[in-house]
């Protein structure tokens, strides 16, 4: 169980202070494209660390059952599997999670600003959200760069570097694809967790 313990240590202490700077650049970039393609990206990490650290907490569960011992995993930054601290280790678990939620609220706030437009062009194709992907569906583009997920251009009028392309089957659907994990990674949590344990017979129970 400490490889389990030390991954989901790991993963959440590295998470939450590079979470909260890049929260911060999403909020403060110079730009609309560029906060928004940031938002895009932190969004996706969120998902994938956040179904990382809950099949971490599963599989944790799963075998601290089968041994008898405390469900939560240890913080080995602070603890040992033979000296543990529960306000850690549930502190740890509350604060990983808690990380992971705000993290996807405010980063799913900002790509949910995205309008797709056009390579070239500084207006949307459509002034919300799914209005601008319906009219990326319409269309049918050839050339390498089609679309944006914001505006690629400054306030002086001139290409920005930062602002991803948008690809109608990738961009989207891989959040849909990561999110689709996340939520199968939070049925299998309940599982483990509401399930009996599994009592093994004696001779004497016959």
């Amino acid at each position: 169980m400490l490889p389990l313990a030390k991954f989901w240590t790991w993963l959440g202490n590295y998470f939450l202070p590079l979470a909260v700077a890049w929260a911060y650049f999403v909020r403060n970039g110079p730009d609309e494209g560029v906060k928004i393609s940031r938002g895009y990206w932190g969004l996706v990490a969120s998902l994938v660390v956040g179904t990382l650290l809950i099949l971490a907490l599963t599989l944790y569960i799963r075998e601290a059952r089968k041994s008898n011992a405390i469900i939560v995993p240890p913080n080995t930054t602070f603890e040992t599997e033979s000296d543990r601290n529960l306000v850690i280790s549930w502190g740890s678990v509350v604060t990983y999670f808690l990380t992971v939620l705000a993290a996807l609220v405010v980063f799913c706030s900002r790509y949910a600003d995205s309008r797709i437009h056009e390579w070239d062009k500084n207006v949307p194709m459509a002034p919300s959200f799914w209005g601008s992907r319906v009219a990326v569906w319409t269309q049918n583009c050839t050339q390498t760069s089609c679309y944006a997920v914001g505006n690629r251009f400054g306030a002086d009028g001139k290409p920005l570097d930062y602002v991803d392309q948008y690809l109608p089957y990738v961009t989207d659907p891989a959040l849909v694809v990561l999110a689709l994990l996340l939520v199968l990674s939070v049925v299998a949590l309940l599982i483990v967790i509401f399930r009996q344990p599994f009592v093994q017979l004696s001779q004497t129970d016959y």
